[in-house]
């Protein structure tokens, strides 16, 4: 039986984690957390900063509570859902971008502040709220003052509204509060919005045959990834940023455009920072990912393909077709014939030229 040793012993110590935070939620004894999560924590008596005590990494920790190591009990949950073990799923990424039943240039007609690349996610997510389609949405969430992001579980229709313009160019456990949604709040129409590495956890937790991972695939409802070629570590990012004279309030968009990281602001400046100056804040585990649309998804959304204010869409399955087209037709999003696919072609090709992990 897997534990999280073999994990540890294939993932974390070779530094491949993507980083989404599956196999935080679905540890039956919480054994599993991010360094910022540590359940040993205590206030600093001088400025009253938090202190977590714990080794500097990108890789979760273990609390040395694992039910294989100490009782030979069953489980092997972390290893099931994880996207980055030698067991994973190799999708056939020979063609890309993967399967696509219809592709659309569409934009919100939600009349939201912040919405970014046409905002169609947003709308999706608000529709399916509308309708009753999904009971619950995870998704990140943006401090608008300080940029700080967090894994988020939006309930409502505002709640969504709240998150739009959340960038994900930040790493972010966005499966860590999975657990809460399922274990917690009860919820079983999950709609989970996140990078490719997310959605590949979640494909794998929806294709485990794990009975401990049965509550959270019979949850899940709808799989919505992201165009994304790395994320960055936020704090280093931050200080970057910084070095623009730019004040994170002030960034209005992030987006990565012909090899360079360009940053809009409200006041209508423009900075653009060299992608290979980047090198160093990319998390270490994007490195060997090579999944640039979110091939496992049903539906994938990004600014590659279209013009300023509007999203491409790639429709994979019927399941996801349902969902965009009831959006379509209730008017929350407006479509304009079809993607222009070959910038989106051209970069899943340059992302599938990463190394694959060795074991």
């Amino acid at each position: 039986m897997k534990s999280y040793l073999n994990l540890k012993e294939e993932v974390w110590d070779k530094e491949t984690c993507s980083g989404c935070g599956a196999c935080v939620s679905v540890c039956p004894t919480e054994n599993i957390y991010f360094k910022q999560q540590s359940p040993v924590q205590f206030d600093c008596d001088e400025c009253a900063c938090i202190i977590v005590p714990t080794e500097d990494g990108e890789s979760p920790i273990s609390a040395e509570f694992c039910k294989v190591t100490l009782y030979d009990v069953n489980c092997g949950a972390c290893y099931s859902v994880c996207p980055r073990t030698k067991e994973r799923h190799i999708f056939n990424l020979e063609k890309v971008p993967g399967r696509v039943i219809e592709n659309y240039k569409a934009k919100s007609t939600l009349e939201t502040k912040n919405i970014q690349s046409g905002g169609v996610v947003t709308a999706i997510l608000a529709n399916a709220f509308d309708e009753g389609l999904i009971d619950g949405a995870i998704v990140m969430l943006e401090d608008k003052w300080t940029m700080d992001p967090k894994s988020y579980l939006a309930t409502s229709k505002e709640d969504v509204l709240k998150t739009a313009g959340s960038r994900y160019n930040w790493n972010v456990p966005i499966l860590e509060v999975l657990k809460e949604a399922v274990m917690v709040k009860k919820l079983n129409k999950l709609a989970i919005v996140g990078t490719p590495c997310v959605i590949n956890a979640v494909y794998h937790m929806m294709a485990t045959s794990n009975d401990l991972v049965e509550p959270f695939k019979e949850a899940i409802r709808l799989k919505v990834a992201l165009f994304c070629f790395e994320t960055f570590d936020y704090d280093k990012m931050l200080k970057k940023i910084k070095e623009l004279d730019v004040n994170p309030w002030d960034i209005k968009k992030m987006e990565i455009d012909k090899g360079k990281l360009i940053v809009s602001t409200i006041h209508g400046n423009v900075f653009s920072i060299k992608i290979d100056e980047l090198d160093g804040m990319v998390r270490k585990g994007c490195k060997v990912c090579r999944d640039f649309t979110g091939i496992s998804s049903d539906i994938s959304v990004g600014n590659v393909g279209t013009p300023e204010g509007y999203s491409t869409v790639l429709i994979r399955n019927k399941w996801g077709k349902g969902f965009f087209d009831r959006t379509v037709i209730n008017g929350y999003v407006s479509v304009e014939g079809e993607a222009s696919l070959d910038s989106v072609i051209s970069l899943s090709k340059k992302k599938m030229e990463r190394k694959d992990v060795e074991f």
